[in-house]
């Protein structure tokens, strides 16, 4: 169950970091951004800089056990796309 979260979890971020990526595409060429891509745009690129200390705990051996500790600690620590509804 833990295995499919993770991998539902990734599966969003890069459908995610796929639409920032056009977005940011958009940008360069001069186009203007709505206010809800914008706020997008700015959760995914958030998302990808909470990704590298989520990811120590995702590759080290029972490191998991102590996410429920750091998450008390720094609540904004994990990216939205892993978040659950009873976690938010």
């Amino acid at each position: 169950d833990e295995l499919k979260h993770y991998y539902n979890g990734f599966h969003l971020l890069w459908i995610d970091t796929k639409v920032a990526a056009r977005m940011v595409w958009r940008l360069l060429h001069g186009q203007v951004l709505t206010r809800r891509e914008r706020r997008r745009l700015l959760r995914t690129c958030a998302d990808l800089f909470r990704l590298v200390p989520f990811l120590v705990f995702v590759i080290v051996p029972f490191m998991e056990f102590l996410l429920p500790v750091f998450l008390k600690l720094f609540p904004e620590m994990l990216p939205s796309t892993f978040e659950t509804e009873s976690k938010r």
